[in-house]
């Protein structure tokens, strides 16, 4: 009795990485309106593309406006998903 065959794309799952950022224990201690400001910086990233890296600065200080946050928590936020990685 032979196996059926199956083609690799049948078994291939995507990975999704989208929220991930939530299951971090940094992210946890975070203020809702902290939550929701990283949260607009990772859809950026994902919807940003390679040059992300070099309007981060700015994309932070622009959505920090946007949430009432300072740009200061923000960066020390990623610093300390960093330092965990």
């Amino acid at each position: 009795m032979q196996m059926p065959v199956k083609k690799f794309s049948e078994f291939h799952q995507t990975v999704k990485e989208k929220d991930e950022h939530k299951k971090s224990s940094e992210y946890k201690k975070l203020n809702p309106k902290m939550k929701n400001a990283v949260d607009t910086i990772f859809t950026s990233l994902e919807k940003g593309g390679t040059d992300f890296l070099s309007t981060f600065d700015k994309t932070v200080s622009k959505v920090a406006k946007k949430f009432g946050v300072k740009d200061k928590d923000i960066m020390n936020y990623f610093d300390k998903e960093m330092l965990t990685i």
